[in-house]
């Protein structure tokens, strides 16, 4: 019998402040779904599937850093393996349950509508390859792939994969370009993460975007990336003519608060707190975003 306590070590492990990056991009797909109403009966088997394969990706990087050794005493955010929290097995097998459980949810859904279509096997399947070839096998982010990988997977690939499976398989351009600002700011998370540990993941042979531009070049890198989704947005507002978009802008002056503030701070100082202000300035932007989504698609 596992205890509260021992449940509650899971719970810390699987890093669950980190699912809105996959669940908002999910609702970004099922607010595209022309009959909603009808796909109520699959959304739940969708969503879940989208979770435990975000959970499981956390749990298998949390077991490659430690074992890489990227992760130790002087330097960790993740203390789960670094602090005996759980055990490097406990780690791993919690890692393939939750992707088990992620193709036992997919199946079911599948089965319940008694529809399978190609485009969101192939985007399961390329979700479970990338999660485990990030950190292992390819390791996607130890040879500055990791931002290019986060890109396409929480952006158009989780949005599409969603729309997808509750529109019997169809494919949707506007999709495509409606996702990408916000797979951009998420991102832009990964990357403020790479330059607060750029020295550190230097050190241990990993290579990222952030520790091969170095400091300056990537602090302006990372303030590309935080404006660049106003300018994806005003793009899509034009090409399919939801000029309502544009009223993300009201967003711009945190925006810039949090792109201009490392610069003006000063080199440590600017770093420190980089990854909290990106990550409160991408819930501000997909939450803002995802009702002016819901209003165009309503």
């Amino acid at each position: 019998m596992v205890s509260v306590s021992k449940i509650g070590k899971y719970i810390k492990a699987t890093r669950l402040f980190s699912l809105p990056c996959s669940l908002f991009p999910a609702a970004a797909g099922y607010l595209f779904v022309e009959e909603k109403s009808n796909s109520l009966a699959i959304l739940f088997f969708v969503f879940i599937t989208v979770a435990l394969l975000h959970v499981a990706s956390n749990l298998l990087n949390t077991y490659y850093d430690f074992k890489y050794k990227i992760d130790d005493a002087d330097h960790c955010y993740d203390e789960t393996l670094v602090k005996e929290i759980l055990h490097e097995d406990e780690v791993l097998n919690a890692a393939w349950l939750c992707l088990a459980f992620s193709m036992l949810f997919f199946s079911s859904g599948v089965f319940i509508t008694k529809s399978a279509h190609l485009i969101p096997y192939v985007l399961f399947f390329k979700a479970i390859f990338i999660g485990f070839n990030y950190s292992t096998g390819f390791k996607f982010k130890h040879n500055c792939l990791g931002e290019f990988f986060t890109y396409i997977t929480f952006g158009p690939s989780i949005a599409t994969f969603v729309y997808s499976c509750l529109s019997d398989g169809k494919f949707s351009w506007e999709l495509i370009v409606a996702s990408s600002p916000l797979g951009i700011a998420i991102t832009s998370i990964l990357y403020a993460n790479n330059v607060r540990d750029s020295g550190h993941d230097l050190k241990c042979g990993v290579r990222t975007v952030a520790n091969q531009l170095g400091l300056q070049n990537s602090l302006n890198l990372y303030s590309l990336l935080l404006l660049m989704p106003y300018v994806q947005v005003t793009g899509f507002a034009i090409l399919y003519q939801h000029l309502e978009l544009t009223l993300i802008w009201v967003l711009v002056p945190v925006t810039l608060y949090c792109a201009y503030n490392p610069h003006r701070s000063g080199v440590m100082d600017g770093v420190g707190g980089l990854f909290d202000k990106t990550l409160i300035n991408f819930h501000l932007f997909a939450s803002f975003y995802l009702g002016l989504l819901y209003y165009i698609t309503g």
